[in-house]
């Protein structure tokens, strides 16, 4: 929290905004603060799965979008981008 200058309030809140869910997944549970890597902003709370998938995406859409691809089976070109 220290990290993103938020308070033990803001967290609360954002997690009470967020109706205690993860915003991409909407589990709940323990949520983590998620911040833009480029920015450092607050973008809201996740479960520890999704807030990995982000990081070890390295915050990139499209390498999210080829992984959905991939997972539909609609990756045509093979090769990684």
């Amino acid at each position: 929290m220290r990290r993103y200058g938020l308070t033990w309030h803001d967290v609360r809140r954002l997690e009470e905004r967020q109706g205690g869910r993860c915003l991409i997944c909407g589990e709940t549970g323990p949520l983590q603060v998620d911040h833009c890597h480029r920015s450092g902003l607050v973008r809201g709370l996740l479960c520890s799965s999704c807030n990995l998938i982000l990081g070890h995406a390295k915050d990139r859409p499209d390498r999210l979008l080829r992984a959905v691809r991939y997972l539909f089976g609609t990756l045509e070109d093979g090769h990684a981008a």
